[in-house]
């Protein structure tokens, strides 16, 4: 476990005995264990085994002002080895009203902005003393994972400051920016706009802007309408375009990069409680004269209470090549306490240097099963018959604790 690590579990004990009361702790939250059986993509066999914890403790002070959250992760490999990846995602108190208006969280954390997210180890207040805005503003540790655990190194930090308009019936926006450093160097800068608005029955506008300070491009443009007014149909129109952009400290920023858009249409028709039919239309530009459509038209059926069953068709036309396929899948309740799943996707496709079509078939079956109130077990085994390899059969089995 890294110092940063370690330090920061050291303090959140010792803010957390500093709240203590003589009442009792509430604590509750999951335990997971699970399981992965899987070959990769040199048909090396692997079985993973994994342990998920996610806690919650209430009731730290009288007037249970004080909370504490932490959710982690330590699995391992046991057919190739290379010992235990302990992770942990989050570990944060939580303090409300630490003064007027103002909550505080301390601790590693998930931070989310419309400019972009981090997780962190550091500090967040929320402000509400301005009317109708809150003030969000939070810094810390900028916490990287890759493949083995943790690599955050010295100077690795990001902060963030958003304002969030708030309270207004059927209005939300937030006005944002975030910065990141890399070993001490400015790798990204961000700012942010997501807003919505709805009119009523008649639907909602929707947008989401995102604008690289140090490319100097939009990199990310979003916007889009949604209506149920026609009698059970809902539409959504939605456009988006995207300049992918890097940190000023990777080596592939200086690589030039394709300009994305995506034109959308979506709908869905509630033939009757029973049946629901869906469909959706996307246009896809790469840069210059390259394109792709892609559609899908899908019904979902419910024959009876807990039961359901989806089918669709999907195809695909243009740069980078051609598909069509299908999916078929179900699931059903058995006495309030099972629910069994299955289904299968078939794909048909050719990339553009391609002469000849290629196959793939996904065959797949889950459960979930409830034991006990608080006991639960979820199983899925999945292969897939592919004419690019012999064998990709993967299975997973969880068994989940709430307490």
């Amino acid at each position: 476990m890294r110092k940063g690590t370690c330090a920061l579990l050291a303090t959140l004990l010792i803010l957390g005995a500093g709240a203590l009361s003589a009442q009792a702790v509430t604590l509750n939250g999951r335990a997971s264990t699970q399981a992965f059986w899987f070959a990769d993509e040199d048909g090396k066999s692997h079985f993973d085994l994994a342990q998920y914890a996610r806690i919650n403790a209430r009731q730290l002070d009288a007037a249970n002002t004080v909370s504490v959250t932490g959710y982690g992760r330590a699995s391992g490999d046991f057919v190739q080895g290379g010992g235990v990846d302990g992770r942990l995602y989050y570990l944060y108190l939580d303090k409300k009203e630490l003064m007027k208006k103002t909550d505080v969280r301390v601790g590693r954390q998930f931070f989310f902005v419309s400019a972009g997210s981090a997780i962190m180890d550091g500090a967040r207040a929320d402000v509400r003393a301005f009317g109708p805005i809150t003030l969000t503003v939070a810094g810390g540790r900028n916490v990287l994972f890759d493949t083995t655990g943790e690599e955050t190194r010295g100077g690795d930090m990001a902060a963030g400051v958003q304002l969030s308009l708030v309270g207004i019936s059927q209005l939300s926006a937030d006005l944002s920016f975030l910065i990141t450093y890399d070993e001490s160097e400015r790798a990204r800068e961000v700012a942010g706009l997501a807003a919505s608005k709805r009119f009523g029955k008649y639907g909602e506008l929707y947008t989401q802007l995102r604008y690289d300070v140090i490319s100097e491009v939009w990199n990310e443009v979003q916007v889009g309408a949604r209506t149920a007014v026609l009698s059970k149909t809902t539409l959504t129109a939605e456009y988006f375009e995207s300049i992918p952009t890097f940190d000023a400290t990777d080596i592939f920023s200086v690589f030039a990069v394709e300009h994305y858009q995506e034109a959308l249409l979506r709908a869905q028709y509630d033939l009757n409680p029973k049946v629901s039919l869906s469909g959706e239309y996307r246009h896809e530009g790469y840069g210059g004269d390259d394109s792709a459509n892609v559609g899908e038209l899908g019904a979902r059926v419910r024959p009876s209470d807990g039961t359901s069953v989806y089918a669709a068709g999907i195809w695909r036309g243009g740069t980078g090549g051609n598909l069509v396929g299908f999916e078929l899948s179900g699931d059903k309740v058995i006495d309030k306490k099972f629910l069994l799943g299955a289904g299968i996707q078939y794909d048909k496709f050719r990339n553009e240097e391609a002469e000849e079509y290629e196959t793939a078939t996904k065959f797949w079956i889950g459960a979930d099963a409830k034991i006990r109130k608080n006991i639960s077990a979820q199983a899925r085994l999945e292969d897939t018959v592919s004419d690019r390899f012999d064998k990709d059969f993967r299975a997973r089995l969880a068994l989940n604790y709430d307490f």
